[in-house]
């Protein structure tokens, strides 16, 4: 599988990295792993890192993730997520991905640079 996570207590924070040429089936196959973790709970915080990634996501693909985390059924709900990717195509998809998937993050945004997105997700600083 070309998708991995690590579930980190200490920051709240799920770190999800996609690479290489990843499917719709590998998508869906860890949004069910993940669900039944038992490290998993409601609100984790999500660092999502597509840089590595070569598969562009159709319309429908991206639909499809979607649907997978705002379905009624769904225990997957999330605090933020921060999306890192290195294509403008991808990014494009990834901003369609938020719009359709809204309900399942309490903030969303997508970035060029993981250093921005670590700080977008926990600022130094005064609690948020």
């Amino acid at each position: 599988m070309t998708v991995h996570y690590r579930i980190d207590p200490s920051t709240h924070r799920i770190h999800t990295k996609a690479f290489g040429e990843v499917t719709l089936e590998e998508v869906l196959a860890h949004f069910d792993e993940l669900s039944a973790d038992s490290d998993f709970e409601p609100g984790l915080d999500v660092l999502l890192d597509l840089v590595d990634c070569k598969t562009l996501p159709g319309f429908d693909e991206v639909r499809s993730a979607a649907r997978r985390v705002t379905a009624d059924t769904s225990n997957l709900r999330f605090g933020r997520l921060a999306v890192v990717v290195a294509s403008e195509a991808l990014f494009g998809m990834l901003r369609m991905f938020h719009t359709l998937g809204e309900s399942a993050f309490s903030d969303a945004q997508i970035f060029r640079d993981l250093d921005a997105a670590l700080q977008w997700l926990h600022p130094v600083g005064p609690s948020r």
